[in-house]
């Protein structure tokens, strides 16, 4: 799997409202790998510098626009 399309999965788990804990499990429990709770915490912190985003909450908003502006 490619990191893009882990990252898309992290991003569904997110706006799903999984803690950082719980997508590393459900990572793991699905085989896909990396699945470390520290690679999930580094994936959101890039996510979170590649839109801008200040907080969490500011991160699923960005993201939620842009898929739905997309639609």
């Amino acid at each position: 799997m490619n990191p893009e399309q882990l990252e898309k999965i992290v991003v569904d788990y997110l706006l799903e409202g999984m803690s950082q804990q719980e997508i590393a499990s459900a990572l793991k429990e699905t085989g896909h790998k990396p699945s470390s709770l520290s690679y999930v915490e580094k994936l959101i912190k890039e996510l979170k510098a590649k839109h801008n985003a200040k907080s969490m909450f500011h991160l699923g908003a960005i993201i939620t626009l842009k898929r739905y502006l997309k639609s």
